[in-house]
């Protein structure tokens, strides 16, 4: 009895889980969104008042996430507005991350307590589990490490106490769902997005040129080297058609980043959806006494793995939609996140941040 509550309690925390962090992929487009990305076929008019509602809203707003206006309107600081945004998305991923490790250990804990005084075929199994268990608990140990220090430099941000911060957190760190974008990626970006950005307008007003005016075209993240080579006809100053070219160069890696992790991201999902879809059939056949208990925490313990390397993958997903954002001039500009190691940098007078993106697993790459 007492193992079927178990299994019930475990069971019903990871379809919580399962349910909230599924959706890698969204086809409904936010109002925002759309005006960040216009369609390079519309008329000039509409162009123009497109981006003119687009720059009537804060860059963050295309993530419709309370939490996060929250703590931008407590920092005040434009200049640290990309850093809260992706501090918030690490904290959220860590904060899901230690909760499935937690479940594993969880896990692993009572196999151990099954397999107790069993005569095992493989004698050598019990102490694969202390060694996961160990290894399980080294990591929470630094995932909450990494959440304090993300909490640490939020607070600093926004000029709260710790406690204060994590109050006005609570129900956001509670809600299994990360922050994102409600747009389809583009497979390519007008010209036009390139007049938003502030070097293109800063090398208009030096070069008497018109940022509005730019050519025909799109930029395509999938186009060959050759094909990103060829000039730009931009009329007026040479130099002014280097800044666009340059720019345009710039957006064309960022919106590869982000086909990338989408990619990246709907592969992870789809794994999910395969391994919660073999670990109901082990409830089954455990329950048809085809597999003992010890089995189906195996399997479990393998949709928890899936289950963590999707929440990294759409954690990286949402960074690189700001990291977008950020290059086609919405005003996010990205390149740094809290690190771990603030505090040490903090005490001995060192720049207290490092390159803010950590590394997905090389699974999810070559999946």
């Amino acid at each position: 009895m007492r193992s079927r509550t178990l299994m019930a309690a475990v069971c019903g925390a990871l379809a919580i889980a399962c349910a909230s962090t599924s959706i890698a992929m969204v086809h409904r487009t936010s109002q925002l969104a759309a005006g960040m990305f216009v369609d390079h076929k519309a008329q000039r008019t509409s162009t123009t008042s497109t981006r003119a509602q687009a720059d009537s809203h804060s860059w963050w707003s295309a993530f419709e996430d309370p939490a996060m206006d929250r703590l931008m309107a407590a920092s005040r600081d434009g200049n640290a507005e990309a850093g809260i945004a992706a501090t918030y998305i690490a904290l959220k991923v860590k904060t899901l991350e230690l909760n499935y490790l937690e479940n594993t250990r969880a896990a692993v804990a009572r196999q151990t307590a099954l397999i107790k005084g069993a005569n095992l075929p493989h004698d050598d199994f019990a102490r694969q589990l202390a060694q996961r268990e160990a290894g399980a608990q080294a990591d929470i140990e630094k995932l909450r490490a990494q959440r304090a220090s993300y909490i640490a430099y939020l607070a600093k941000q926004c000029r709260m106490t710790e406690a204060a911060l994590g109050e006005m957190l609570a129900d956001a760190l509670q809600d299994k769902s990360l922050p994102r974008i409600a747009a389809e990626v583009p497979r390519e970006l007008p010209m036009a997005v390139l007049s938003n950005r502030n070097d293109i307008n800063l090398a208009a007003a030096l070069y008497d040129a018109d940022p509005m005016a730019m050519p025909a075209g799109t930029i395509d993240a999938a186009a060959d080297e050759e094909a990103q080579a060829v000039d730009i006809e931009v009329p007026g100053n040479p130099l002014y058609a280097r800044a666009v070219a340059q720019a345009r160069e710039q957006v064309a890696e960022a919106l590869h980043r982000l086909q990338m992790q989408s990619g990246i991201a709907n592969t992870a999902y789809a794994r999910v959806v395969s391994a919660r879809a073999g670990f109901e059939a082990s409830k089954q056949r455990r329950d048809r006494g085809e597999i003992s208990e010890v089995q189906l925490m195996e399997d479990f313990q393998g949709l928890l793995l899936d289950l963590h390397v999707l929440a990294a993958a759409n954690g990286e997903l949402a960074i690189a939609w700001v990291v977008l954002m950020g290059s086609i001039g919405s005003g996010a500009s990205i390149d740094t996140i809290a690190d771990p190691r603030s505090a040490q940098a903090e005490r001995t007078g060192q720049n207290e941040q490092l390159p803010f993106l950590h590394k997905v697993s090389r699974k999810l790459r070559n999946p």
